[in-house]
């Protein structure tokens, strides 16, 4: 039998060659130096992206350089890493970030290559945290451990320290024996917000709030109203600057927290007592960023203006705006009868 053979496959002309492997380029001194400046403030792509490379190239030149992690060079931590440092903790607890982040605390957003995270500047941090001394913790966070500290750090530290001996962990849970203790305590009829605050190691805010939470009908005792003298005020301003608690000032005052906290905020803002009006107002905006100084020096300022007394008005307009009143009242009054 013939066997018959299979034609051979011409062999195709249109067979795409693949394209030579592109020629290294060799790293120059001064994109090394680039590099190493740049590493930590821009992003891997935007690295790649100034260097005419791949983001490979990039990853693989910082290994050789020895630059290390993206934030090492950097005036800048992460957010967590903060908090880390600060209050002692590995675990970043939200309610904390939070409330920082809602005063103002300076973050920004910072992307590596496929990650993003929250960073905090440094010289930021310490401007904002100069002006907010009063909601931050120093207790824990040790000396040096963010590099150069300003002067005030050193005394801020040192009363965290102290009110945490005095009033014990903020934001603790309240146990069924402290609940009980407060019941019998506001029974007996004899101690102020001062007293139970200082027996149960809470601030007298906790205290208050917690009154109010088990709908106890029985109050403190109110402490007697004393007159603000001059030197006190002085001695309030100066201790708030320094970033010492309401309860560490109230004790040197010989006061209560809630009176010491409730005369700066009328310090702070001469139209506190419109109590409906309370954070709403223009006059309320910029109260928060005022130093203690400023606010002591506008105390003074205030003290010596003068007020002139108007003079008495006159009897028959007050008769006739009494019987235009009683008019109105009798007219309202006819459609019931």
């Amino acid at each position: 039998m013939k066997t018959t053979e299979k034609p051979r496959a011409e062999p195709k002309t249109d067979r795409r060659l693949k394209p030579a492997p592109r020629a290294k380029k060799n790293w120059t001194p001064e994109e090394d130096a680039f590099l190493q400046d740049k590493w930590g403030s821009l992003s891997i792509p935007a690295l790649a992206k100034k260097l005419g490379r791949s983001v490979e190239a990039i990853n693989n030149r910082r290994y050789r350089l020895g630059c290390g992690a993206h934030l090492e060079n950097d005036y800048r931590v992460s957010l967590s890493q903060l908090m880390n440092t600060i209050y002692g903790t590995k675990r970043m607890e939200s309610y904390i970030t939070g409330r920082l982040i809602k005063a103002g605390l300076p973050v920004r957003w910072h992307r590596t290559n496929a990650c993003r995270f929250q960073v905090v500047d440094l010289k930021e941090f310490w401007q904002w945290a100069e002006q907010n001394r009063m909601i931050l913790d120093f207790s824990k966070f040790e000396e040096l451990s963010l590099g150069a500290e300003p002067e005030w750090v050193k005394e801020k530290r040192k009363a965290d320290f102290e009110r945490g001996q005095q009033v014990g962990r903020h934001n603790t849970s309240w146990t069924k024996s402290e609940d009980e203790k407060l019941r019998r305590m506001l029974s007996k009829n004899q101690y102020g917000y001062r007293e139970l605050a200082r027996e149960l190691r809470k601030t007298e805010g906790a205290v208050k709030r917690r009154i109010c939470d088990l709908q106890i009908k029985e109050r403190p005792v109110k402490s007697k109203t004393r007159i603000w003298t001059e030197s006190e005020v002085e001695i309030l301003c100066d201790m708030v600057e320094k970033g010492y608690s309401w309860e560490q000032i109230a004790e040197k005052l010989d006061r209560s927290a809630l009176a010491t906290r409730g005369k700066y905020e009328r310090l702070m803002n001469p139209a506190y007592m419109k109590r409906y009006y309370r954070g709403n107002g223009a006059e309320y905006q910029d109260i928060y960023s005022m130093k203690p100084s400023e606010v002591l020096a506008r105390h003074k300022a205030m003290q010596d203006v003068k007020f002139s007394e108007a003079p008495p008005p006159d009897g028959t307009i007050i008769t006739k705006i009494q019987g235009e009143i009683n008019a109105e009242y009798k007219q309202r009054l006819r459609p019931a009868v």
